[in-house]
Parts: C-alpha cells; structure tokens; sequence
C-alpha cells in the first residue's frame, strides 16, 4: 500500500504521486473502498493515473 503525497486533475483524470510503488504485478487499485482501473501514463515517476475528479492527497492506495 502506497499514501498519495500529491495529485492534481487532467480533464477526468486524477494523476496522483506516491511515496511508493510496489514492484508486484497488479491490475486495479483500490481507494477508500472503491476499485479503479489504471490509466496508462509515462514519464511521471511515482505516479499513478485514473479516471476522477476527486481530491485522493493523504489517501492510501492499495495495488490489487
């Protein structure tokens, strides 16, 4: 599980940086209970990508 340390929205899309990214294999990410699909992004260390507008800064993500 990772804390989300910044983010900030593109469009319908939340970018959200983290203190860490686990080096296992996962195809969703589950935040407050919700599920969210990862959106490809590139050249953006420690970050991750999905389709919202909510605010997620001192969240937890866990990688599923």
């Amino acid at each position: 599980m990772s804390k989300v340390i910044y983010n900030f929205q593109i469009g319908q899309y939340s970018v959200l940086k983290l203190d860490e990214i686990p080096e296992k294999k996962y195809s969703k990410f589950r935040i407050n209970g919700k599920e969210f699909e990862p959106v490809p992004i590139y050249d953006m260390p420690q970050c991750i990508a999905i389709a919202s507008t909510e605010d997620f800064f001192g969240k937890i993500v866990e990688f599923i």
